[in-house]
């Protein structure tokens, strides 16, 4: 399943369902193409002819023996919240708007906002500076531009949403991020069988 979340191919549901199956995730829109989604059953299956496509994407994994508990990520429903707070307080803005609608976009393909990461985890811009997954970015292109840049190494766990200025954690790299800033407080959740 890791895999197949890292390849932003399912995400986690907004809220926990009783009767849910995959540990709450469904698929994304681009996972869609290849999989079919029954939500009456919550039943996940791969489309017809499908198969063969979706055994070479997942050779793709971008990091194949990162560690990944599916039940370490939560229901998605505050970020989503967060989004439409975003939209509300925009008013008439409409690059605050777009950032808005951009954000929606980005967690319905699996991405998580970094502020929902550090209320998570607690590892926030600090750690990412001290990890060198980000270093200050010196000159801001615009007022509304990140003081941070991704560096080579942190490409592989984050991503900035040009021009909408989002720093988001690539999908299914929560935990890996989490073990590569905070070894020590990830161990128990990368611990688990």
């Amino acid at each position: 399943m890791g895999g197949l979340v890292r390849l932003g191919l399912l995400r986690r549901r907004e809220e926990n369902n009783e009767f849910q199956r995959y540990h709450g995730y469904v698929p994304t829109h681009a996972g869609d193409e290849m999989l079919l989604y029954i939500p009456e059953k919550e039943l996940i299956l791969v489309r017809p002819g499908q198969s063969t496509a979706l055994f070479s994407i997942l050779k793709k994994d971008p990091l194949p023996k990162a560690p990944f508990k599916a039940t370490y990520a939560e229901p998605t429903k505050e970020q989503f919240d967060n989004v439409r707070h975003m939209r509300e307080q925009a008013g008439r803005d409409v690059w605050r708007v777009q950032r808005s609608e951009q954000l929606h976009q980005f967690l319905l393909n699996g991405y998580m906002d970094l502020r929902a990461f550090t209320k998570h985890t607690g590892v926030g811009e600090g750690a990412l500076l001290r990890a060198d997954l980000c270093h200050p970015r010196a000159d801001r292109p615009h007022e509304h531009s990140l003081h941070l840049e991704i560096t080579k190494e942190g490409a592989r766990y984050l991503h900035i949403a040009d021009p909408w200025e989002l720093l988001l954690v690539r999908p299914g790299m929560e935990l890996p991020l989490f073990e590569r800033c905070e070894p020590e407080n990830a161990a128990y959740w990368c611990g688990l069988p």
